[in-house]
């Protein structure tokens, strides 16, 4: 019981700290202190392995040549930093941002029936029939 009424405490000063922030001394002066060291710290800009390599003279450069391409092939869009292929339009990029993902890998093709791997259906199947069947033939003999 105690310790609840410690933590209701604390909390309770901590919010009163807080709200009352700029007009306690202590507080005030420790806040612009952080704002100050804030102030001094350079934050480096973050980039990103796709970035284009910085200049010396102001933006990043863009590639002239290989850049993105947009390609309209029987109806379908396709985004080549290449030469579109022969019989599709090439189109403009309007903008907006491309994403890279690694090509499509299809799956390898299944072993031919003859494998001699055996089925799982074939390996759990009962044996003598169905239960079906099974019980067709105890009522066929009964009759």
């Amino acid at each position: 019981m105690r310790a609840v009424l410690l933590i209701i405490v604390v909390a309770v000063l901590g919010v009163v700290g807080w709200k009352k922030r700029d007009e306690i001394p202590f507080l005030r002066d420790a806040a612009r202190e952080v704002e100050r060291q804030a102030g001094k710290v350079e934050v480096p800009k973050i980039r990103f392995d796709n970035d284009p390599p910085a200049t010396a003279d102001g933006p990043p450069a863009r590639p002239a040549l290989g850049g993105p391409r947009r390609c309209l092939v029987n109806g379908s869009v396709l985004y080549t930093n290449d030469a579109c292929p022969a019989g599709s339009t090439e189109q403009q990029v309007k903008g907006g941002t491309i994403t890279v993902m690694p090509a499509y890998k299809a799956p390898p093709a299944p072993e031919s029936a003859s494998s001699g791997i055996p089925n799982a259906r074939d390996l759990l199947k009962p044996k003598g029939g169905t239960l079906k069947e099974q019980a067709q033939e105890r009522a066929m003999e009964g009759l």
